[in-house]
């Protein structure tokens, strides 16, 4: 297929991973990035009148629309230097000076014209109302919204009676808006048009209905502003899409999503899909030809539906030997909307230099090499309900591992399903399905003066990786729509064989008074699970184990501001605990480890953390469950501006017993063995992962999970201690394949290798502000005392 493109990159490096030619291509860009949020956050308080106003922000443009009043818009190109991640620390300071803009969106029916005013979401008031501004995707790469209900009306007020839907599609430097409307009765010679002004920026595009539009027939529009019209090259590109068995899937160029796009469907395997033991992964041959003289770079979306097993993916773009390449591919999905599907969505910026270039876009599913994959995707809820961003962790392909409901469109807590990793209901429970560890929790819970729980506002998602080694995703924003709290926070789990951990990195700085007479720093808990039994330690060992009581009442607390003594890691742990309901779900316990903790609060510095354990729920025969909450000291009822609190935090979900687990790990079934029910397994983790690590060549950033900036071509790791497949990256690193990860045995140095099908056992993921790689790896740590790695470059 030949096809004109449009879009193409700034920064030039060389790409040895894809085997090319040409050292100027041009990919990728510190620019080739956008985000979509809410300014003032989806879930309000009904006192809360501050507008609706959906952003989308890239590296060469931002885009403001209230969904009140569609026909004011705000609309520019942003001249500066900034990268994903300083742009997501930037708040809304870069879309802040962005000039008024004019959307027209115009039905001409009998010769008079109405203007699409607002939306469903503009005129509702419900708490919910934007979920009638439905999220389809949302990454690193491409925003994908629609408003239904469009409210058409002439001048007089006057409406023609139809259903419209406005879609908006955001790449990095284009703007693409299709408006769609089904005529309510029959109309003649119609006209459906829209346009974009900005002072200099303008675009239209219009389509006449020539003859009779049909009652009930749909009719589209769909405009597309490129941010570098200028710069467009008339080169023509080619690209093709084949699987290495030679199945082939034809590529077009789409309007409404602007690139090529191949839609799978009905692929081929020689394996079962589904809830299994899946080891294999889907693969697509993408070969580029650009005929042009110059690089430049490809818009790319595989439109993947009866994927393996969608509740656990990751896309990988590989050379095409199967080397990860460190190209970001944007991991979407859904698998909610009965009428499409399950899907994933994956979008790629394709490098094309001059000649043709061959990829490899490699989807692991349960397994990654040797172990269970990693993978944090945005999940899409239309067909569910809520329609926000929902971002779904996963180890392996079994269930959900973690959620995140990052705008509260479904709850008010920031937490939802948690459930525990290759668990089953006892010896001959069944396998490779989904699990429960109880539901939910939270991140900050505090209430406004007039008791009304803050909830996210101009909250921007940063997702840095999306797997398969390390995953992690950033969040910038507050909490409050007068942005009373400030947060930064740091997601990541990992691939392992063991048990799920997800590790959190949480910053809060308190900006007005604040009152926390029943909030929390921290929830863990919300149901489903009973807990006849706790306990607290540190790294030392348990401060204190307690059985729980059944005359205890709903919301009374069993725990009440108890500070954990002694040094960290501080951990919590519900040994026994046992499910309600699910009995053919296996169902694990849940604990909390607190890595590190440094707060101000009044002035005064605190060190470590204070928890509160109330009752959550109690069942006819007394039995209960009880939450766990991380509390601000005694002495503290409130937070004033200038507050701080900085704080690691990793939540584990673990087997009680080993008839529970069936994973290949051992170490840990001997352990479970050993100590069925036990706060052990929960003290084995927070001490044997306080990992002491010594670089040669590099300087540590992180300790678990292990980061490491290079400062030499060649590195020695040195780490005492280790429990799991304790996850490292490295940093700062000149090429995507010319390093290599030995660990030292004696005078020895023995490779890493955990592959199964070629090149498929580390992390590559390019920077593109320093033109450097980052290489993760997932190290074999149990039974060791002290290891040493190397990473040699050759």
């Amino acid at each position: 297929i030949l096809l004109i493109l449009g879009l193409a990159s700034v920064s030039s490096w060389s790409l040895a991973a894809a085997k090319v030619k040409d050292s100027g291509l041009q990919y990728p860009s510190t620019k080739d990035f956008s985000f979509g949020y809410w300014l003032n956050g989806w879930r309000k308080s009904p006192e809360d009148t501050s507008p609706d106003i959906l952003c989308f922000e890239s590296g060469y443009y931002g885009f403001m629309l209230d969904v009140a009043d569609l026909t004011k818009a705000r609309f520019g190109l942003i001249n500066d230097d900034i990268d994903y991640r300083q742009a997501l620390k930037s708040g809304k300071q870069r879309l802040s000076a962005l000039p008024s803009a004019e959307l027209t969106i115009a039905l001409k029916v009998n010769d008079r014209v109405y203007l699409a005013v607002s939306c469903a979401a503009g005129t509702s008031r419900k708490v919910r109302r934007l979920q009638d501004a439905r999220m389809w995707e949302s990454g690193r790469l491409v925003q994908h919204f629609d408003l239904l209900d469009l409210k058409f009306e002439d001048e007089e007020g006057n409406s023609p009676g139809c259903f419209g839907t406005l879609d908006l599609l955001a790449w990095p430097d284009s703007l693409t808006l299709t408006a769609e409307v089904a005529a309510p009765a029959a109309w003649n010679d119609a006209e459906l048009s829209v346009s974009l002004k900005s002072g200099p920026l303008a675009c239209r595009e219009q389509k006449r209905v020539i003859g009779t539009w049909k009652q009930g027939e749909r009719q589209h529009v769909t405009l597309t502003y490129d941010m570098r019209k200028g710069l467009r090259p008339d080169e023509q590109v080619v690209v093709r899409v084949a699987t290495p068995d030679k199945q082939t899937f034809p590529v077009t160029f789409e309007k409404k999503k602007n690139c090529m796009v191949v839609r799978v469907r009905n692929l081929k395997r020689a394996w079962k899909r589904g809830y299994r033991d899946i080891r294999n992964y889907d693969e697509f041959d993408i070969a580029v030809e650009n005929r042009g003289g110059k690089g430049r770079t490809v818009p790319f979306l595989l439109d993947f539906t009866r994927v393996a097993n969608v509740t656990g993916l990751c896309p990988i773009l590989c050379d095409e030997d199967g080397v990860p390449t460190g190209i970001p591919v944007q991991l979407s999905k859904n698998w909610h909307n009965l009428e499409i599907g399950a899907y994933l969505r994956a979008y790629a910026l394709l490098p094309a230099p001059p000649g043709k270039s061959v990829y490899r876009l490699r989807i692991a599913y349960g397994f990654y090499g040797t172990l269970p994959s990693a993978s944090h995707a945005q999940l899409s809820l239309v067909g569910y309900g809520g329609n926000g961003r929902w971002d779904q962790l996963a180890i392996g392909c079994w269930g959900e591992t973690f959620c995140l409901n990052m705008d509260m469109s479904c709850r008010e807590f920031a937490i939802t399903d948690v459930r525990a990793l290759m668990l089953r209901n006892g010896l001959d429970g069944e396998k490779w399905n989904w699990t429960d560890a109880a539901w939910g929790g939270d991140w900050l819970g505090v209430n406004d003066a007039e008791g009304h729980k803050l909830t996210f506002s101009g909250l921007k998602t940063a997702y840095m990786a999306h797997g398969p080694c390390m995953t992690e995703a950033r969040y910038h924003g507050f909490y409050g729509s007068h942005r009373e709290v400030g947060l930064r926070a740091t997601v990541r789990t990992l691939r392992t064989d063991d048990y799920a951990r997800t590790f959190h990195t949480i910053d809060y700085t308190f900006g007005d008074e604040l009152a926390i007479a029943q909030g929390w720093l921290f929830k863990m808990g919300g149901g489903r699970l009973l807990t006849p039994r706790i306990a607290y330690g540190n790294g030392a060992g348990v401060i204190a184990q307690h059985e729980v009581p059944r005359r205890l009442k709903r919301g009374e607390l069993f725990v009440d501001k108890v500070p954990l003594s002694g040094d960290g890691p501080w951990w919590i742990a519900f040994p026994g605990s046992t499910p309600l309901g699910r009995g053919d779900w296996g169902t694990g316990s849940r604990a909390l480890i607190i890595r590190s903790y440094l707060g101000s609060f009044g002035g005064k510095a605190v060190e470590a953390p204070t928890i509160s354990m109330p009752v959550h729920r109690v069942q006819a025969d007394g039995r209960l469950d009880l939450n766990l909450l991380l509390v601000p000291p005694p002495g503290v009822g409130g937070f004033k501006p200038g507050d701080q609190l900085a704080m690691d935090l990793e939540w584990v979900t673990l087997p009680r017993t080993a008839d529970d687990y069936y994973g290949p790990n051992e170490a840990f079934r001997k352990h479970l063995a050993d100590n069925p029910r036990s706060w052990k397994t929960v003290y084995r983790e927070a001490a044997g992962n306080d990992l002491k690590v010594k670089v040669t060549g590099g300087t540590v950033l992180k300790r678990y999970p292990i980061i490491v900036q290079a400062e030499a071509d060649n590195m020695t790791v040195e780490i005492e201690g280790g429990v799991g497949f304790a996850p490292i990256r490295f940093e700062g690193l000149r090429s995507a394949t010319e390093y290599t990860l030995q660990q030292r045995v004696g005078d020895k140095l023995i490779s890493l290798d955990q592959s199964v099908h070629g090149n498929d056992f580390w992390q590559t993921d390019y920077d593109p502000r320093t033109s450097t790689y980052k290489m993760s790896f997932n190290l074999p740590l149990d039974g060791k005392e002290a290891s040493t790695w190397v990473l040699e470059r050759r």
